[in-house]
């Protein structure tokens, strides 16, 4: 039987943001294969990509690496495990900038309207977006993640993310990287 800690935390999601929340959801564009998205209000995404707007959000030790500035690119690698935890690659010219960044964490009960999506996230669809049960401001993000991940910087988060496709090892990857 499961604690009522256990049972609040697994009905919970959350998601980190520069700013708080406001009403008003994002536009996001899917990969027509449905495995990833990006919200648009940046770039144009290709017009085979499917769009919908709403809410992501995820399991806590998911979204951590969003607590770093939104323009930060990062890898992951390995998994977690019960004596292990996934790595975490920022490039060392972020480190500075990461360490001074405050975010904002957003609680949200899982039955709020969010589906999961083929990649395991949670998404919310309609035009508002759901009003979070918590909303909390986070300084010095790397004293979060590192409860759940190894920190590694690295001089050149290119070069390690050839180096991992090039030895085959399984990572995931957000912003943008140079193409081989």
């Amino acid at each position: 039987m499961k604690s009522f800690l256990q049972y609040i935390t697994e009905n919970k999601l959350y998601r980190f943001d520069d700013n708080p929340i406001t009403p008003k959801a994002q536009t996001y564009a899917f990969y027509p294969d449905g495995t990833g998205s990006g919200n648009i209000s940046k770039w144009k995404p290709p017009s085979d990509w499917s769009q919908e707007t709403g809410l992501f959000a995820g399991q806590y030790h998911h979204v951590l690496p969003y607590a770093v500035p939104r323009d930060t690119r990062w890898i992951v690698t390995g998994s977690r495990t019960k004596d292990t935890k996934p790595t975490i690659f920022f490039s060392e010219s972020d480190k500075e900038r990461i360490k001074a960044h405050t975010s904002t964490l957003s609680v949200y009960n899982r039955r709020q309207g969010f589906q999961k999506t083929l990649r395991g996230e949670r998404f919310a669809p309609g035009d508002v977006a759901p009003k979070p049960l918590s909303q909390t401001q986070i300084t010095d993000p790397l004293s979060h993640i590192e409860k759940h991940y190894d920190i590694q910087f690295v001089s050149d988060l290119d070069a390690h993310k050839k180096e991992l496709e090039s030895k085959d090892i399984h990572h995931a990857a957000e912003g943008n990287f140079e193409v081989a």
